[in-house]
């Protein structure tokens, strides 16, 4: 359940309205019902009584009040769920007689001097002239709810008419927007209850000039300007979490695009190669600028196709998973669950848009003719060192050889010393020879190595070229067409919503 609830009805003649000016600005309290009944359970003609409302005004089950009845059905709960519908609909209690009751015994309101009323300004206001002026009003007129949990009102500061006063004049534009009224046509009236478990506010909005217009989407957008006015604090909060999950998820994808670039061995890198290679021969094919926003439609898809199967690597699903996660919580501050059950496609989601253009950028600057790069300098300097290395460990293995046998004579082993001197070589033991094979092996293995990883690249290059080349592409062209097939259904249910919302009962509808 959403934490803050705006109701939202409308009157097509503005008949009986003076009934509802005057309750709003002047109802008197009573006593509240004890702590010992508090948490007793509702009686029978409470839940009878219940049951009749939730019939007759079925839009009553998205109160805040009725959510705490459904969850427990105390006396309590029952009374705030029939005040608060007795409240919304005052104009139509005589619709249901048992209703009526109720309407004596509800709290008070918080009074601004002789009444609760408030508008724009702080002029003084005659109560009798304004429900006169509301009454003959020949046009539409709203009647609209917006009320908070009790914990989040005390918490809020939102405990007092005054906050509410200023929160409805901030947001004042917000209000004409989503009404579809021009700010200086705009007129609005409103008092504040600050009942036991949900304080709100009752406003009355209709238009002095042209007539106006209030759809679904105006009430959402209405629920989410005061929601976002009301808990700021707690959305700054969520959104620095985003920013940082955000962020991260770019850093990431980066970080892939650099292995696919580099021909790296990562899992599906050929198949990433095969969507960068579609995305290269597309984009380079159009006219103007190579980023997204100014491709063709048909592109457009193939590089959310490209962002929607990246976006399947398991390090940036978790992310953008975590990132849908504290968006939710976000949401939830005005929105029901309801609303946010199904995330949004990442490549549909504006926040990540920015990485479109780093595919497109990635893709233009690879070369998919993949010939074999292998350095042919750095292939003949290692075979050379390789040639050098061993000739010298020859040298010095015949040489250990020559050290150990014996020698006709003094001035035979002499020469032979002088020839080893003037090659650069130093006298020593016989055990000299084992530190010669160690560093003789080192090296060896060294330089194998380096041979070994350039034909490895250049054998790698080779499969690459030879499967973009040969591969026919089935993979790829059929997760594209799925994903394509996939997008005509969303637009069939978008159609479909479009339908009901521009339907003409959306002039007043609760949310």
């Amino acid at each position: 359940m959403a934490k803050i609830i705006v109701s939202c009805r409308y009157k097509k003649s503005a008949k009986g309205m003076k009934k509802l000016i005057r309750y709003m600005a002047t109802r008197e309290g009573v006593e509240k019902l004890g702590n010992s009944k508090e948490y007793q359970l509702a009686s029978a003609s409470q839940m009878k009584l219940v049951q009749s409302v939730v019939n007759h005004f079925p839009q009553s089950k998205t109160f805040l009040e009725y959510a705490d009845y459904d969850a427990l059905p105390t006396q309590q709960n029952a009374h705030e769920f029939l005040d608060a519908v007795a409240e919304r609909y005052a104009d139509r209690t005589d619709e249901l007689k048992g209703l009526v009751g109720y309407i004596s015994q509800r709290p008070g309101v918080e009074k601004l001097g002789t009444h609760g009323l408030f508008t724009q300004f702080d002029i003084p206001i005659d109560l009798d002239l304004v429900a006169k002026k509301v009454s003959q009003h020949d046009g539409l007129v709203w009647t609209e709810v917006i009320s908070l949990r009790r914990e989040d009102a005390e918490r809020l500061h939102f405990n007092n008419a005054e906050a509410w006063k200023n929160l409805v004049r901030r947001n004042m534009n917000e209000i004409a927007k989503a009404h579809r009224i021009k700010p200086e046509d705009l007129q609005w009236y409103g008092a504040f209850h600050n009942t036991t478990h949900h304080p709100h506010i009752h406003l009355i909005v209709f238009s002095k000039g042209t007539e106006g217009y209030l759809s679904e989407k105006g009430i959402k957008d209405l629920r989410r300007a005061f929601g976002q006015d009301i808990f700021r604090d707690e959305q700054y909060k969520q959104a620095t979490i985003e920013t940082s999950y955000r962020n991260e998820l770019k850093v990431q994808l980066r970080d892939l695009l650099e292995q696919i670039y580099d021909r790296r061995t990562i899992p599906k890198v050929d198949y990433y190669l095969q969507i960068l290679q579609k995305v290269q021969s597309a984009v380079k094919e159009t006219k103007g600028k190579k980023l997204y926003g100014y491709l063709p439609r048909k592109v457009k898809t193939l590089v959310d196709f490209a962002v929607h199967e990246l976006a399947k690597d398991e390090c940036l699903k978790a992310l953008y998973e975590k990132w849908n996660e504290v968006n939710r919580e976000k949401l939830s501050l005005y929105y029901d669950s309801k609303d946010s059950e199904k995330d949004m496609p990442i490549e549909k989601n504006t926040e990540f848009r920015s990485l479109k253009n780093m595919i497109i950028k990635t893709a233009l600057s690879m070369d998919f003719s993949m010939e074999n790069t292998t350095n042919p300098v750095r292939v003949g300097f290692l075979f050379s060192l390789l040639a050098r290395q061993i000739s010298e460990a020859a040298n010095r293995k015949l040489d250990a050889l020559n050290h150990k046998m014996p020698l006709a004579d003094s001035k035979e082993r002499m020469k032979i010393q002088d020839k080893k001197l003037a090659h650069g070589q130093r006298e020593g033991s016989d055990t000299e020879g084992d530190d010669d094979e160690v560093y003789d092996s080192q090296a060896f293995e060294g330089i194998l190595a380096g041979l070994d990883y350039i034909i490895q690249e250049a054998e790698y290059n080779r499969r690459i070229s030879e499967y973009v080349e040969n591969f026919p592409h089935m993979e790829i062209d059929r997760a594209y067409q799925e994903y394509l097939d996939s997008l005509d259904e969303q637009y069939n249910e978008e159609n479909d919503e479009n339908y009901d919302e521009d339907d003409e009962q959306g002039f007043g509808l609760s949310m």
